[in-house]
């Protein structure tokens, strides 16, 4: 029984380094995102990722604080989320963010 348990939660709880928008695969996803856009032109572009592994374990700054400072850019003109999943083993989301410097 508590094995049914364990796989009925690892089967509910796959992809949860997922920001929760856009379609999932169950077995491999990896899907752009178009968050926020201000319609002028970008010169610069950063990007900035997160990891889980297992749903254990999740490290990384993908803050638009960090992008901007890593990026040299001042003014943001346009954000997107980049999920990826295999089979809930490994997740990541990137933020990237496009805009002035």
């Amino acid at each position: 029984m508590k094995l049914v348990f364990y796989f009925l939660m690892l089967a509910l709880t796959y992809s949860c380094a997922s920001p929760g928008a856009g379609p999932k695969g169950q077995i491999y996803s990896n899907t752009k995102i178009g968050i926020y856009a201000t319609g002028e032109k970008s010169t610069n572009e950063g990007t900035a990722c997160t990891h889980s592994i297992l749903g254990l374990f999740a490290f990384g700054d993908s803050s638009i604080h960090t992008i901007k400072e890593k990026s040299g850019i001042k003014e943001v003109t346009d954000v997107n989320w980049q999920a990826k999943n295999f089979l809930g083993l490994y997740a990541s989301l990137c933020v990237i963010i496009g805009g002035k410097s």
